[in-house]
């Protein structure tokens, strides 16, 4: 009977575990979208969700991790389908990560840009002083402090 109860048990994890993939991928497929389109905002309001997801994705595959002799019982068709839904999440994973890869360095090059267009601006501009006798003089600036937070 205990058999029974945990083959029953088993297909619940996996059940579970397959409907987890199919749901992160998705949020993943949404989030992966909103980066290609620039949507910063949409990629924000994802994260609670998608951490939500890791860390249940990491309980359970853990959970089924220590049931490998179970596993390896399991008919063909349901190993096949494991296979398969954590071949296509892999893919999923890969394409979002190269995307929030080219985001983060899409956006650390803007920011350099705008550092850079900034400081020769400071260095480019000219300081208006007066003299002593209240005529106005133009030196260029020998220094500005600019500082921004670079942080991504």
């Amino acid at each position: 009977m205990k058999a029974v109860a945990s083959k029953q048990s088993l297909s619940s994890d996996i059940g579970s575990v397959l409907k987890l993939i199919e749901d992160f991928g998705r949020l993943l497929e949404k989030e992966t979208a909103a980066l290609k389109s620039v949507d910063f905002k949409a990629v924000d309001a994802l994260q609670e969700q998608k951490r939500d997801y890791a860390q249940r994705y990491h309980t359970l595959v853990t959970g089924l991790s220590e049931r490998k002799a179970e596993i390896a019982q399991l008919d063909l068709k349901t190993r096949e389908r494991l296979i398969l839904a954590r071949t296509a999440f892999t893919e999923i994973l890969n394409d979002n990560l190269r995307t929030l890869e080219a985001a983060k360095d899409g956006t650390k090059r803007l920011v350099g840009r705008i550092l850079d267009a900034a400081r020769r601006a400071v260095i480019d501009d000219k300081q208006t002083n007066y003299s002593a006798k209240g005529h106005t003089q133009a030196y260029k600036t020998s220094t500005l402090s600019l500082s921004v937070d670079q942080k991504l």
